[in-house]
């Protein structure tokens, strides 16, 4: 625990024991603790050392004014001479961009639509309320560690305020020296995601940086890397769009190749294409984004984990075909999948690792979509 505020056993305002050290940010460090009045677990967050900014207590009571099973729960905020805390609600599982980088390649458009959707609804209901997230990424995304992604919420509306003013310090920086792009965490995790016009006023841009965001992270889940880039490549790509450049977004190389989910694919697109515009006013409202997702037919079903066991399958006669088997991890049992169920840069291969869904067929349940994981 060298080095982290606090350690286990540590008792913050009388009330909330420290359990364990979970992450830091470029601006805080996040505990684990156990509410000793209300008997649960919950997330608190802290301001690193040597860190004391008023807009942590303005971002906090934010936070507190969006209710919505999509977005963590801001359940108290703490603050005298020595310490500053908020406490939010404790979400089992992993944030979107730890699964993106140790996960997944990229999602299949059902999964997609699903993370998309709920991300939506999130800033649609902060956005009615006159809140913009401003630091919408998806290591601000909290998911359960299940397969299907069933909890998904939105975070750290009350780091986001905070994280504004070292941003907007940062960004003033580069304008001097470009190399302190390389040396600042808060302001490389946001740049894959920021807006162009953040990069002119960042403290004049609103709710519409929140639209971009979403749609890059779209982009990123079906693509499996933002669309302009990271560091000092994004910011280059996103310059020269504010130069005039012409947007230009290439679709995944994947689209068009599964039949059964071409409309989904173009409705995801139109979405991606809708958020990312250059100019704020031709973004969509986050109540528009939320319809059009709304209007997505997308599978919801229940996803396993397993291994892609046997491909190419076999018939009767000793024929090959374009067909194989999962075997999934927790039964043991062996599902059967087609080659026009599988996505993944790379046709399936035995020992693949795979999440997929089951679904009832003759002669054999099939696994429909069957995708490729990193692990």
């Amino acid at each position: 625990m060298s080095g982290h505020r606090f350690s286990p056993g540590v008792v913050l305002a009388e009330r909330y024991e420290v359990k364990n050290f979970l992450a830091a940010g470029g601006m805080q460090e996040v505990y684990v603790c156990f509410d000793r009045t209300l008997e649960r677990e919950v997330v608190v967050k802290t301001p690193k050392a040597g860190i004391k900014d008023r807009r942590f207590r303005r971002g906090a009571e934010m936070g507190a004014r969006v209710h919505h099973h999509n977005v963590a729960a801001t359940f108290d905020y703490y603050e005298d001479a020595d310490l500053t805390f908020l406490v939010e609600e404790y979400i089992v599982g992993l944030d979107l961009g730890r699964r993106l980088e140790t996960e997944f390649v990229f999602m299949d458009p059902s999964l997609a639509a699903h993370v998309i959707h709920h991300i939506a609804n999130a800033l649609h209901e902060a956005h009615s309320v006159d809140i913009c997230h401003r630091d919408l990424k998806p290591s601000n995304v909290m998911t359960s560690a299940d397969a299907s992604i069933n909890v998904i919420k939105l975070t750290d509306f009350g780091i986001a305020k905070l994280a504004e003013s070292e941003i907007a310090a940062e960004l003033e920086l580069f304008e001097q020296d470009q190399s302190t792009l390389t040396t600042s965490n808060t302001l490389l995790g946001a740049v894959p995601y920021m807006a162009p016009e953040c990069w002119e006023n960042w403290k004049s841009a609103g709710q519409p940086m929140d639209i971009w965001a979403l749609g890059c992270v779209a982009f990123h889940l079906l693509h499996g890397t933002p669309p302009f880039g990271s560091g000092r490549q994004a910011f280059m790509n996103i310059a020269k769009l504010l130069s005039g450049s012409p947007l230009q977004l290439t679709r995944p190389t994947w689209f068009g190749k599964h039949k059964n989910t071409e409309a989904l694919e173009n409705g995801l697109w139109g979405i991606i294409e809708a958020c990312i515009q250059v100019s704020p006013a031709a973004r969509p409202q986050a109540q528009d984004v939320m319809r059009m997702c709304q209007q997505l037919c997308y599978a919801t079903a229940g996803r396993k984990i397993g291994t892609i066991t046997e491909y190419p399958g076999t018939y009767a006669n000793g024929n090959r075909g374009d067909f194989g088997r999962i075997t999934d991890d927790v039964a043991r049992r062996r599902w059967f999948f087609h080659l026009t169920e599988f996505f993944g840069q790379n046709g399936p291969e035995q020992g693949q690792r795979v999440s997929f869904s089951v679904y009832p067929g003759v002669p054999q349940d099939r696994s429909a979509p069957v995708l490729r994981l990193r692990r």
